[in-house]
């Protein structure tokens, strides 16, 4: 097979969110963003904790600017729900003291207040940097992954009275729910087990599983075509229907149109 190659644009857009109460800190954060990051787009905005927690299921962001001090707890408790996760995150606060808190939870940057523009500027850039190069190495991976099916070993999954042995070749996707998975084999059997799908990501990235929506992975050597209508759906030869995440149809497309 003749080398594939996965482009990912420059240019795509980074989402972000901010929850902020002041009015005064979200139009600077608005500001700075058009003036200076024109390529990442604040698409939507939370004043509290909950609305927060909301707003990111909702629109599934690449980065949450997040103020500590919340009128519904600390920006802390919003991370800790996600546990871990799947965005970068940059703290402000007024005060100095969360800031080795912040370094514990993998923070792009933690900024005092008042911001000053030019280092907010500065973290966003470095945040939009980071994700696109990330990006670009999950392309890479993913294009690996299409030329060098690996279908030779096996998972065990324990349930709460079974423990399976299941070839990796057989597993067509992994569905989350919360701290819970499904893997669906190809026999039609459902295995539920009681951990979150990112301690399997890691040990089958490898052999062609990528997550290409925060609630699913999938196996490329299981997929049956892409159907673009309504957003963007991967059909696998089970038939089952697993919803893409934006980000992931674009990448999904450059390598359709890379093997035709």
């Amino acid at each position: 097979m003749a080398e594939i190659t996965i482009f990912v644009e420059n240019f795509y857009m980074i989402k972000a969110i901010v929850i902020e109460d002041d009015d005064r800190t979200q139009g600077l954060i608005s500001r700075t963003v058009e003036a200076y990051v024109p390529n990442v787009s604040i698409v939507s905005q939370a004043n509290d904790i909950k609305s927060g927690i909301g707003t990111i299921n909702e629109h599934e962001p690449d980065l949450v600017l997040l103020d500590i001090k919340q009128r519904d707890g600390s920006g802390f408790d919003l991370i800790d729900h996600f546990n871990p996760p799947g965005f970068k995150i940059i703290f402000f606060s007024s005060y100095a003291d969360y800031a080795i808190k912040a370094i514990k939870y993998n923070a792009i940057d933690y900024l005092l207040k008042p911001i000053k523009e030019e280092d907010l500027a500065q973290a966003i850039k470095k945040a939009d940097d980071i994700i696109r190069y990330e990006e670009k190495l999950h392309a890479k991976a993913l294009g690996e992954s299409i030329k060098n099916l690996n279908s030779s070993q096996r998972l065990i999954l324990k349930t709460s009275d079974q423990v399976h042995v299941v070839d990796t070749s057989d597993i067509i996707h992994i569905e989350a729910d919360g701290n819970y998975s499904t893997f669906h084999l190809v026999d039609g059997k459902k295995i539920l087990i009681s951990k979150s799908t990112r301690e399997f990501e890691e040990t089958l990235f490898d052999q062609g599983f990528h997550r290409i929506h925060k609630s699913h992975i999938v196996n490329i050597n299981k997929m049956s075509y892409f159907d673009k209508v309504d957003g963007g759906t991967l059909v696998m030869c089970n038939g089952d229907q697993v919803p893409v995440a934006s980000r992931k149809r674009d990448m999904l497309m450059e390598l359709f149109d890379s093997l035709t």
